[in-house]
């Protein structure tokens, strides 16, 4: 990671050298090591640590930290050129974009600080990032405006010979192609604003069809591979421990083939160990998912764990050879549940049902049927509930004959115990130890069904009789564990998802729509609901959404308080939805899932979008202020702020970008929160060059076509 981040800042520095003297592109550089000391300073006071997530902040805000460096020191510059007797001039390229760099900085730290308040796992994960960003965004603002222009107060440049030459090429190409290609199509575009703005309600149509119709999937919690695969065997309650031991040693067979059949293919072994342990199972709270087993130890359990080579170290990935070994046991008889586990972060099922009814009978039949249901979907793995049938036991009833004798029922419960489990007789002291002695049957007696049938009662008179004249016996199945939730009896049936095939949340839409309510009709007063991850993912959305508006809010009042106007910061937040957009589109290109970690960059984004606009709206409102029409502003403000716009793109997304290269499995997770903010910010780029001018100029007509109906 920390290679990456290095090559981040080349990336950084290579884009301002092409298109700044060397003298600015070198301090805007500095601002990067100073920004990340000062941050760092005060993250260690607020008790954050340096970890693999806040190193991945860095990464994120590399990009973002010299945007206000760029904007500032290209103002300077323009200044000192323009008035190059001034020995003011620093001041006065600061004071013309001191209120669009400070906003646009606060609007970038409004829209990460409502992800510090983020709930659940994935909030108490990612919840450093904002905290990096704000703190360092912070000291970049303050090395902007009081360490910045100290080092740029000589108007000397530094390139010199090749470098100025090609830095005069690069700046004489780019102000050739805003003179004879951005500007005239800018013009032509504000001109037809309408039809402009048509194109861009198209686009946003057509973006939501591609998620809507599933070819940019979400899938809330990314399947992350790691370096392990866990296979987890359940047998029935009472299987003996040599049945299991030959499940495990067929599974075991099943993965030493695979590993031979990988090691054939590829040439190279992928695997570093097998270790088997059976009669326990590491980690396990109970068989399959939400509860199946009654605990985690008995003759019915088993594991098998995999360690695999370094994923840098091996062709196949966890879930391939996880496939391979799922296809080659799938049909093992007599199995209660066989779960996999390769995601290098596990947590519960996928999809976790909870089903209750009044009856026990139709709730386990009920449950059944919902397994079947989830296991004919394709895609879905790991199907289990948690009514997992226990050992068989049998029930005494007293007939009326026994109750006539005198028998009750704690009498016949007493007999039974003695004569089977023992009754106490005696105590003997040996040293240090107390020996007990029961009276009771002998084994082989205790161990035969018949010896039940002619079990004696003893009756109060003395005389005996056989069980069979005064108890009726029943066998049944006993339960393993029961569940229940507020005093009502409950099943869980859960199941994981194939990624590769579908997504919990296509699944979980079928069982709303279809499954479910079938089963409701089916079976009266049957009760469901989503708990688990289903459960979690709700929440979270529902704190991420909450959080995307205190962002939106915090951000407009920022804007009106610095533009003085109820409408201008609609029009700049209105590039916020595109670069939502090319965060989906980037994800479609790179052949990326939307997760709830590109929720986070898509929030996140917003505020770093608002930046261009602002400093376009900034140069535009100064225009009009002179006196200059509208449409001339517009494109003066394109002609004008392209150059720093471009610059700030560019910086941030050429800083994001070695994140995308990340191959560590801990950073892994992440990428999706930068593809979310790199292709964002490319995407709404071009689209703030025309969408903002072209809104601007619809408002001013609507404000004439009012003032018209008015005056009639």
């Amino acid at each position: 990671m920390m290679r990456n981040a290095l090559l981040g800042f080349a990336l950084v520095f290579i884009i301002l050298l092409l298109l700044l003297d060397l003298k600015l592109a070198v301090w805007t550089s500095a601002a990067i090591p100073i920004s990340f000391l000062g941050g760092l300073i005060i993250l260690n006071f607020l008790g954050y640590s340096l970890n693999m997530v806040s190193l991945f902040a860095l990464i994120v805000v590399l990009g973002i930290v010299v945007d206000d460096g760029i904007v500032t020191g290209e103002s300077i510059f323009d200044a000192q050129e323009k008035h190059p007797d001034d020995k003011f001039a620093v001041l006065r390229g600061v004071r013309s974009i001191l209120a669009p760099v400070s906003v646009g900085v606060a609007t970038t730290m409004a829209a990460f600080a409502p992800l510090l308040f983020s709930t659940g796992t994935l909030g108490q994960i990612v919840g450093v990032v904002p905290a990096v960003v704000i703190a360092i965004l912070f000291v970049s603002l303050i090395e902007a405006y009081f360490i910045l222009p100290a080092h740029l107060s000589n108007a000397g440049r530094w390139s010199k010979g090749i470098m100025a030459q090609a830095r005069d090429w690069v700046a004489r190409a780019l102000a050739h192609f805003v003179d004879n290609r951005v500007v005239p199509f800018a013009r032509f575009a504000i001109r037809f604003r309408y039809a402009t703005i048509g194109g861009f309600v198209a686009i946003t149509i057509l973006t939501v069809g591609l998620v809507q119709g599933g070819f940019v999937r979400f899938i809330f919690f990314p399947q992350i591979e790691g370096d392990r695969i866990t296979i987890s065997l359940t047998m029935p309650q009472g299987t003996p421990f040599e049945v299991t031991a030959a499940r495990i040693e067929t599974i075991e067979e099943a993965v030493r083939s695979v590993r031979d059949e990988i090691e054939e293919e590829a040439g190279q072994s992928a695997f570093e160990s097998v270790s088997v342990s059976i009669g326990t199972v590491a980690g396990q709270t109970g068989g399959p998912p939400g509860g199946g087993a009654t605990g985690n130890t008995g003759s019915h359990l088993g594991e098998l764990r995999i360690q695999l080579l370094p994923s840098d170290f091996r062709s196949y990935g966890s879930s391939q050879i996880e496939s391979l070994i799922r296809e080659r046991v799938r049909h093992l008889p007599g199995v209660e549940s066989l779960e996999f586990q390769s995601s290098l972060i596990g947590g519960g099922a996928d999809i976790e049902i909870e089903l209750s009814h009044p009856t026990e009978a139709t709730l386990n039949e009920a449950a059944a049927r919902l397994r079947d249901a989830l296991e004919s979907i394709e895609g879905t793995l790991n199907v289990a509930n948690s009514y997992q049938e226990g050992k068989t036991e049998y029930l005494f009833e007293l007939t009326d004959e026994g109750l006539a004798v005198g028998l009750t029922p704690t009498e016949l419960g007493r007999q039974l115990r003695s004569a089977y489990f023992g009754l106490e007789v005696q105590r003997l002291q040996r040293g240090k130890s107390e020996v007990l002695v029961f009276v009771r049957y002998p084994k082989a007696a205790r161990e035969n069904i018949n010896t039940l049938r002619e079990t004696r009662l003893r009756l109060r008179d003395g005389s005996e009789v056989p069980l069979s004249a005064v108890a009726r016996v029943r066998e049944r199945v006993g339960f393993s564990q029961i569940n229940t939730v507020n005093g009502r009896r409950v099943v869980s049936v859960t199941a994981d998802v194939d990624a590769a095939e579908t997504t919990p949340n296509e699944v979980i839409e079928l069982l709303r729509t279809t499954i479910l309510p079938e089963l409701a009709a089916r079976y009266p007063s049957l009760s469901s609901s989503f708990e688990g991850e289903t459960r979690d993912q709700a929440a979270d959305l529902a704190s991420l959404a909450r959080n995307m508006m205190i962002a939106m809010m915090l951000i407009y009042i920022i804007l009106g308080a610095q533009l003085r106007s109820y409408v201008q910061p609609f029009v700049i937040m209105s590039a916020i939805p595109f670069g939502v957009i090319g965060a989906i589109l980037g994800h479609l290109l790179l052949g990326y899932d939307l997760t709830f970690i590109s929720l986070f960059g898509i929030v996140a984004l917003a505020g770093v979008v608002v930046n261009d606009s602002v400093v376009l709206m900034d140069y535009f409102n100064q225009r009009v202020r002179e006196g200059t029409s509208l449409m001339e502003s517009a494109l003066a403000a394109i002609q004008r702020r392209f150059r720093p716009i471009l610059l700030t793109t560019l910086s941030t997304c050429f800083g994001l970008l070695p994140m995308l290269l990340e191959t560590s499995l801990q950073a892994r997770f992440l990428i999706p929160m930068v593809v979310s903010l790199a292709t964002g910010i490319v995407f709404a780029t071009p689209i703030i060059l025309i969408l903002v001018p072209s809104l601007i100029l619809v408002i001013d007509d609507v404000k004439k076509l009012a003032r018209r109906v008015v005056v009639r």
